[in-house]
Parts: structure tokens; sequence; C-alpha cells
């Protein structure tokens, strides 16, 4: 009879309990119960996920065909070292930095994000992306000086250098030569002489100079062949030149090989195009040169292709692993030999990296020892791009291209 009472005690004490937990365990069914991913608080350091548990990987990178095949190949390899398995989703490589906040924000993020170096500054200050050096600190891979700038705020690395693509000046020599230069110009009084003798010329279909409108990269390497110190150095010579000159432009995508033709058949005397299309369609009847690197300007017409790790990921310290791997000297060596990329660390072009099919300059010349500081860019780089659009298309001219760049500034 006492076990019997017990066991009413018992049942008594189990029912009171699930009576007083039952409202908490109902089912969260109101709209909006699943929230959007929010952007990182930097005061805090998020949870790393478990060490020793980690089976897959998910990278999203913006790669052509080959690119991807060759990644794809490297990564196998680390799958067999490593045992973790790398997923990878390729998106478009002109994705800017909103296109981006807003698919890191919706959905499940990716662990490793690939992105044009030049929005890492905007995704970091924004709270979107974590500091790598704090997973783990990778020795002797210090990459070029020029691009330190876009990978560096508040005292911590936010991306991994994979590659550059330097823009460059292409021209056929014999066409420079009818218009009274014998190489590529170097300052403003050099593309006054080019932008005279095609006026003279009075021909319909003659251009002086080809540029991509969706990014400042070419517009760049010609302010820098100038001798300009760039867009918001308040340079009204370069700026009103441009004013001025800008209905002899040929607006068009860097992709576009109508620009080859146009530069062979002596229609247009120079245009500013990625070394990598270079290396694609340059031939002997034409030439190409690099602006001189230094340590002010220089970053703002290198493309660059970083890694950063999401603000979401679930597993960093895994993440920056696969990274070392990836961005390593023997990796970036590899990449260069099957893709043709340049690589990004300082070591390998002082140790001499092996000949590069191509290569309109010495490799030497992208060292530079000199501090690079760069223009003020960051979170700032799609208002600029905008703004040199509008000045480029002519609805803005040079006084509201400076008015417009001070008030993004503020």
């Amino acid at each position: 009879m006492l076990r019997r009472k017990n066991y009413w005690l018992l049942f008594a004490i189990l029912l009171l309990a699930l009576t007083g937990l039952s409202p908490s365990m109902e089912l969260d069914t109101n709209e909006g119960s699943f929230p959007r991913n929010q952007p990182l608080n930097q005061s805090e350091r998020p949870a790393s996920g478990e060490q020793g548990a980690v089976q897959s990987l998910h990278v999203r990178v913006s790669l052509n065909n080959e690119e991807l095949r060759e990644l794809e190949r490297i990564n196998s390899n680390y799958t067999l070292s490593s045992g973790v398995e790398v997923i990878l989703s390729n998106v478009d490589s002109e994705e800017t930095a909103e296109n981006l906040k807003n698919d890191l924000t919706v959905g499940e993020s990716p662990d490793i994000i690939m992105t044009d170096g030049r929005n890492i500054p905007e995704l970091a200050t924004s709270g979107y992306l974590l500091p790598v050096d704090v997973y783990q600190s990778v020795p002797g891979s210090s990459p070029l000086t020029v691009l330190i700038p876009q990978m560096q705020w508040n005292g911590y690395d936010w991306g991994v250098p994979l590659d550059i693509d330097p823009y460059v000046l292409v021209y056929s020599p014999a066409r420079l030569q009818e218009l009274g230069l014998e190489q590529a110009p170097k300052s403003l009084e050099d593309w006054n002489v080019i932008l005279g003798q095609l006026r003279e010329e009075q021909k319909a279909e003659k251009y002086l100079l080809a540029l991509d409108t969706r990014n400042p990269y070419g517009f760049s390497a010609v302010l820098k062949s100038m001798g300009s110190a760039g867009w918001s150095s308040g340079d009204d010579e370069a700026l009103e030149w441009t004013q001025y000159a800008r209905s002899y432009f040929y607006f068009t995508s860097r992709f576009n090989e109508e620009i080859w033709n146009l530069l062979q058949e002596g229609r247009l005397a120079v245009a500013a195009l990625p070394l990598s299309e270079w290396q694609k369609h340059g031939n002997s009847s034409l030439a190409a040169e690099l602006p001189p690197i230094d340590g002010s300007t220089a970053n703002n017409y290198m493309y660059s292709r970083f890694f950063a790790l999401p603000a979401e990921s679930d597993n960093p310290e895994a993440a920056v692993e696969w990274l070392a791997y990836i961005t390593s000297s023997s990796a970036q060596l590899e990449w260069l030999e099957n893709t043709g990329r340049l690589p990004a660390l300082d070591a390998l072009y002082r140790t001499g990296l092996p000949e590069i099919a191509g290569l309109p300059f010495d490799a030497g010349q992208l060292l530079s020892d000199e501090a690079v500081t760069g223009e003020d860019t960051a979170g700032r780089w799609g208002e600029i791009s905008g703004a040199v659009k509008s000045l480029l298309t002519g609805e803005l001219d040079a006084a509201g291209f400076k008015e417009m760049l001070a008030q993004e500034s503020e």
C-alpha cells in the first residue's frame, strides 16, 4: 500500500512539471519567426563551431569555367589530405558589395566567399565579415604591398587575396605613331597630342580611349598615366580633360572582343583593359604597358580577388585552414601555371616567378617597398563607381563629379 502511494505521488509531481513546461514548448508559427541573418557586432567574437567535427565547407566563388575546373582539382587534393569536402557554388563575377550583402543576409550563409578586393572594406566595416587573422595566422603569406589597404581595417585582416589582374593600357604602336607618339601616353600632354590629332582627322568612328564604365579600374589607370594623384586629389586639370575628351571615348565591357578589332584597324588609339584580356587577345601588332606602381593610388587599377569569412560562417577555423591551403605559395604557383592569373604573394615576386606567357611587363614592377595608403574609399567603392560612370557618360561635369565625391565622403 505504501509503495502504491509513492507511485501516485511521483505521478502527481511529474504531471505538475509537464504542466509548467508546456507553454514554452509550443511551436512559434508567427510570421517572421525565422529572422534574417544579422551583420556581426564587431565587439563580439562568434562561436567557431566544434573542432574536428567539420565534414564539409561551402565556398561561394566567381570564376570562369577554366578557373573553376582548376579550383576543383586543387580542392580534390585538399579533401584527400583533410577529409573535408569542399562544395563550390559559382556566381556572377560582376556582383557588387550591395548584392553580396543582400545574399549574405537572406538564406544560409556559405563558410567562405570570393569577391572583388575593393568590396572587403565595405563588407568589414558593415559587419558582414569575420577577421581572418583571429582564427589563424599564416606565416610567410604577406601579400603584395599594394593589396594591403584592401584587406586591413581596425587592426585586423578581413580577407586573403587569391590573385591580381592589373589594368594595362593597350595600343597599336603603328597607330600611335600616326597620332604623334612613340609609346603609350605618360602625361596629360601626351593625351592632348592624341586628342588633337583625332580632332584634325575628323573621321567618323575614330576613338581615343576605350573604357569599361561598370568599374573605375580602367579610368584609374588612365589618370595614373597622366601623372594624376587620383580622382579625390582635386586634380581639376585631369577631370576637366575627361569632360572635354569623353565624346571620343568608346564605352564597352572589358570582355568585348570588338575592342581588339578596333585597335588593329586603327580606329581606336588606346584601351584600358585587364591584363587577363591582353593575355587572351594580345598579339605582336599591339603593345601593353602597366602604369607606375607607387604608394598612392596603384591599388585603384589593381583588380584582385579575395576570399573572406562571412559573419555567419559556421566553421571559421576549418575555413581558414582551407584558405591557407588554397592561397599557399605552391597553390598560387599552380594557379598561375594553369590559369595564367598572377599570384598575390609578395615573396613569389622577390624569389623569382617562372616565365609567364603574355606578360607585357617585368613582374618586378608590381613590387613596392613604399607604404601604400591609397585613397580613402572604405565603404564607398560602389558610390565611387557610380560617380565615375556618370562623369564618363556625361551625366556629370568635372565640378559635379567632385561635388558628388565630397558628399559621399561626409
